[in-house]
């Protein structure tokens, strides 16, 4: 409530006071799972930190018993202050005890989720819920006002690559998917969306939800900048390179990285891919650019990502590339990294490249995290690259065909013989997105689930 003086404590730590509006964040995402770096659910991470920005908002994150403490160890990593712009909550265990007396055994996902939702409508008082997945069911039990996020169905329009019988049989997780995100996003009081195209695709056409329940709120910009202050005006110097080539030395010596120990970043020219591997994400075909570039032209380059090699998948074309090709030092694979060697990867790199076919939000992410810190990004053009052309049409250049390799090789080298150039083009185009920046979208997201008339979209 705004204006709520609050003098509970929530594990160990004292509830914010003072004049904010407490703003209740639903998942159910498994342990293990990022708050504040890698994937999608960084959401929750920006949207803290674009409340702390304003001083208008306290979020009050539930996770499932056991979890908090972790969860409060990868938000404290965040340019936010604990206990004031974040609270993270789980049942007690003499709630949870008191739960079990009455409705039996907590066990499997229902179970768990039904007895958070019972400790939120109890002991949580905040003006409304997020739930930050549509398929995150246990929201519908929660007492007050939701807003759903409504990231993307993507699988519907790539189905292709996942096992059939699991995913799309009578019972498959993805078909049984489609029912319970309409089910869960039409309980909320809103929707919100990353994009148009996915509140027209996905939100109106797929799931039929009507369209006046939705809001377009487009991602504000991430900025790594301030992860690394030792850049200046995004731009890098033979010291900037160096320094962030320390961060990643020591955190391979940390590791037990040895290839990398005393690796050259700052010298070494390579490529970034920053993405899981997914069937969308296509960074096979990354991955097979490279080798030819390196195996058949004998250029001077390496590949690093933050995608996990699957190895044995047969619906990814990337681990196999690396074993069959014994590429294993040419492309690196550094999955779940912490925020400043995240940064200082994109900060060293030549090139990013984004090769996917389709994200459910405007632009991506690695464009404005790559030119946030003076790396070039070039991107594979698919409705979430057409929708951020629509206001930055000089970024057709640095675009390319995903499904042409010979296209994205001819990007690769050309963005390469000069990086400067290519980040100076894209980086006015970043500046003018981030004049609209988490603030705003932490405000909008407040709104829509406090129930408030707000901005909207951008």
């Amino acid at each position: 409530m705004t204006g709520r003086l609050s003098s509970n404590v929530s594990g160990g730590v004292p509830v914010s006071e003072g004049n904010r509006t407490e703003i209740g964040v639903w998942s159910e995402l498994p342990p293990g799972a990022r708050w504040a770096n890698e994937g999608i659910s960084r959401i929750v991470g920006f949207l803290i930190e674009g409340g702390a920005e304003t001083g208008d908002y306290t979020f009050r994150v539930l996770v499932p018993r056991g979890m908090a403490e972790t969860v409060r160890d990868d938000l404290r990593t965040l340019i936010a202050k604990e206990g004031v712009d974040w609270i993270v909550d789980e049942p007690t265990a003499a709630f949870e005890a008191e739960w079990i007396k009455q409705n039996g055994p907590i066990s499997g996902k229902s179970a768990i989720a039904a007895s958070m939702a019972a400790y939120a409508n109890s002991q949580i008082d905040v003006a409304g819920w997020i739930n930050t997945f549509p398929h995150f069911t246990g929201s519908r039990l929660l007492n007050g006002r939701k807003a759903v996020l409504l990231p993307d169905a993507i699988p519907y329009d790539f189905p292709i690559g996942w096992d059939y019988n699991h995913y799309w049989g009578p019972q498959g997780e993805w078909v049984q998917w489609k029912q319970i995100a309409r089910e869960t996003l039409s309980d909320g009081q809103a929707v919100i969306a990353h994009s148009k195209h996915v509140a027209r695709r996905h939100g109106v056409k797929l799931l039929g939800l009507d369209e006046s329940l939705i809001r377009v709120v487009p991602h504000a910009p991430p900025d790594l900048a301030p992860i690394l202050p030792f850049i200046k005006d995004r731009k890098k110097t033979p010291e900037t390179l160096r320094l962030a080539a320390n961060i990643l030395r020591d955190y391979a010596a940390t590791k037990g990285l040895d290839y990398l120990r005393a690796f050259p970043f700052e010298e070494t020219p390579f490529v970034m891919v920053a993405t899981q591997d997914r069937v969308t994400k296509n960074v096979g075909r990354a991955a097979e650019v490279v080798r030819r570039l390196v195996r058949d032209e004998r250029k001077n380059l390496k590949l690093f990502t933050t995608a996990p090699l699957h190895h044995g998948a047969n619906w990814t074309l990337f681990p196999g590339l690396v074993a069959g090709h014994q590429m294993q030092h040419d492309i690196v694979s550094m999955p779940d990294v912490p925020r400043d060697v995240h940064a200082a990867l994109f900060h060293c790199a030549a090139l990013t490249i984004h090769p996917t076919f389709y994200e459910g939000i405007v632009g991506t992410l690695t464009f404005y995290e790559a030119v946030s810190v003076g790396t070039p990004c070039i991107m594979g053009v698919g409705p979430h690259v057409r929708e951020l052309m629509e206001t930055a049409p000089e970024l057709e250049p640095l675009t390319f065909d995903p499904y042409d390799l010979s296209a994205m090789r001819t990007l690769v080298l050309d963005v390469l013989k000069d990086p400067e150039a290519a980040v100076d083009l894209q980086r006015p185009a970043y500046e003018r997105r981030r004049k609209r920046g988490w603030a705003a979208v932490a405000q909008a997201y407040a709104d829509a689930a406090a129930g408030f008339d707000g901005p909207g979209a951008a």
